[in-house]
């Protein structure tokens, strides 16, 4: 197998006949100088195959127009994503990515012996954790992890006794004090376990370092199965999704590059960790979480309108996340008129809609879209012939640019028949 070295210009190649001794022939006292040439330039080797690895992950790119963009992954900084299509470069621009998507998925790590997790709530897994200084370290089967350790907030060590479907330290987790004066560690008792409050100092292999008034003990690891650090509020957590194999984390800034991904300039993880970056999850609005400013419900039968609670009964009601709908929805009957604040620098309104799926045959219903009282788009929906299984749902993709509030109306599909309801799924403003 051949050595490759790195020239001037940083590409990785053959060693040239210089590299060799010039003319082939080492003298005694060039031996050792040789010598340790030689183990720099497999040292050069080894970083340009990890390096040629690291850069050549495939993924799916979701664009923010619907498109799609598979190839090879070069490097992901602050501007955009650069990738390797059929062999001919091309670069995203962050703010026309909306998820890029390891293929394949990766494998899932499987049960871990111990899960970290964050200020901000995010969560890693892995097999052993040491902290001495300014970052924890976290071993996992497909690289190590650092962490800076004012943001890690809770360490917990799986059981044997660990339910299999439960995260570690479910249970005692869920008995920790809203308030404290100090770090807590979990030891385990005859009793099952006991918490004691204490400042601690350090974790490795053999034990956790804690003081404990003004004296520094060493508890056996052995023993602790959990550490909970008083730790400031977090800030909220950042837009950027990040999804792994045996995690979920949140970043305001992803750097993909040589040397793995770094989040936010100080959390470091190898490159295979890494299944998913979902930047829409802090640029978009999902209606069907967020309270309407405003709903107007003029039912069937008008006459009872005026019912108190009737109205806030036909509003508009929220679906949960199941088949078809992964970011849930809402149904919506006629006539009902919802408005909500469009974010500053919202570019879309999307959704996928189609009549509810009780509708009757032939039912109808109209749908209207307005931004600050301008209607933008119309659409009709009826169910088919025999009701409206078997008919797929409509894109619904509207310029919101500039505005500073959406409404959507949902009515009658004619005078003399109360039609019926719609289903938006996944209803988002995006920015």
């Amino acid at each position: 197998m051949s050595v490759a070295a790195t020239g001037a210009n940083g590409w990785c190649g053959r060693p040239t006949a210089a590299d060799a001794g010039g003319d082939g022939v080492r003298s005694r006292d060039d031996a050792a100088g040789s010598r340790r040439r030689g183990l720099w330039l497999a040292a050069v080797a080894v970083a340009c195959g990890a390096m040629h690895a690291a850069a050549a992950d495939g993924v799916r790119v979701e664009r923010a127009d619907g498109a799609f963009v598979e190839g090879e992954l070069r490097g992901i900084d602050a501007d955009g994503v650069a990738l390797d299509v059929d062999g001919a470069p091309q670069r995203l621009a962050i703010a026309d990515v909306r998820v890029v998507e390891r293929v394949p998925a990766g494998t899932p790590a499987g049960m871990a012996a111990l899960r970290a997790t964050l200020v901000d709530g995010g969560w890693i897994e892995g097999t052993d954790l040491a902290w001495d200084g300014a970052t924890v370290r976290l071993e996992r089967p497909d690289g190590a992890v650092e962490i800076p350790a004012e943001r890690v907030r809770t360490v917990a060590w799986r059981r044997a006794d660990d339910p299999a479907d439960a995260a570690p330290g479910a249970a005692w987790s869920a008995t920790l004090p809203e308030s404290g004066s100090g770090d807590l560690i979990v030891v385990a008792s005859a009793d099952g376990q006991e918490m004691v409050e204490c400042a601690v100092k350090g974790v490795s292999a053999e034990a956790v370092t804690i003081v404990l008034d003004e004296e520094t003990i060493p508890v056996k690891r052995a023993k602790v199965i959990g550490i909970h650090w008083l730790r400031p509020a977090a800030e909220a957590p950042g837009g950027i999704s990040v999804g792994l194999s045996g995690g979920d984390l949140r970043a305001r800034r992803v750097e993909w590059g040589t040397d793995g991904v770094v989040l936010d300039g100080g959390l470091r993880l190898p490159a295979a960790a890494v299944t998913r970056l979902d930047w829409s999850t802090g640029r978009s609005l999902a209606l069907a979480t967020t309270a309407p400013e405003r709903v107007d419900v003029e039912p069937w039968f008008g006459g009872l309108s005026g019912v108190p609670g009737l109205a806030a009964a036909l509003g508009p009601r929220v679906l949960p996340a199941g088949e078809g709908m992964p970011r849930g929805g809402l149904l919506v009957r006629p006539r009902t008129t919802a408005v909500w604040r469009i974010p500053p620098e919202s570019r879309r309104f999307r959704a996928a809609i189609s009549t509810a799926a009780d509708a009757r045959p032939g039912a109808a219903a109209v749908l209207v879209v307005a931004i600050d009282g301008r209607e933008v788009e119309r659409r009709r929906l009826e169910a088919g012939p025999d009701g409206p299984d078997g008919l797929p749902a409509e894109a619904l993709d509207v310029d919101v640019a500039g505005g500073r509030r959406l409404s959507v109306t949902i009515d009658f599909g004619a005078a003399t028949d109360p039609g019926c309801a719609v289903r938006l799924a996944g209803p988002v403003i995006e920015q």
